[in-house]
């Protein structure tokens, strides 16, 4: 697969997990809630480290820095979200009040594995040997396995 390829798979699959995740809210089955968060516990910590260390630095040039900084508050935004979400789950049963406010937590963040997405129009304006060093650098960001939750405590530390 091509960084491209692999970049939209990522998303396609952070896109479908957010689908579980809105019905298994909207049934307050707080057990799949646990469930997909454990899942994405281990996709999206390497995608966002892979995103916020390499390809948004690569994309400077064509985003800006102010688009890169709309896109690191975005994360901020999911991470904030994601971590509410997860308290939440620690609960065996959720009240109204609880499931509304997962709702609304998950709200603030659907939208921006959607949007992310369309950086790879940016990615495709790169030399295909930047492409290529993106690529090994994505796999090594998998291959370390940070979490969601431990890439969030790097991000703290820096």
């Amino acid at each position: 697969m091509s960084l491209i390829e692999e970049f939209h798979s990522d998303h396609q699959k952070v896109v479908a997990a957010l689908f579980d995740l809105r019905q298994a809210i909207t049934a307050r089955d707080v057990e799949r809630v646990r469930f997909i968060l454990a899942v994405a516990e281990k996709l999206v910590g390497p995608h966002f480290k892979f995103e916020e260390l390499y390809l948004y630095p690569a994309l400077g040039p064509f985003l800006g820095e102010g688009k890169i900084q709309r896109l690191l508050n975005e994360h901020d935004g999911i991470f904030r979200g994601l971590r509410h979400i997860a308290k939440l789950a620690q609960k065996d049963t959720w009240s109204d009040a609880d499931a509304h406010s997962a709702r609304e937590s998950l709200e603030l963040i659907y939208d921006h594995p959607v949007t992310c997405d369309g950086l790879s129009l940016w990615i495709e304006k790169l030399s295909s040997e930047q492409q290529e060093e993106l690529y090994y650098r994505m796999q090594e960001c998998r291959n370390q396995g940070t979490t969601f939750s431990e890439y969030y405590r790097e991000r703290q530390n820096t």
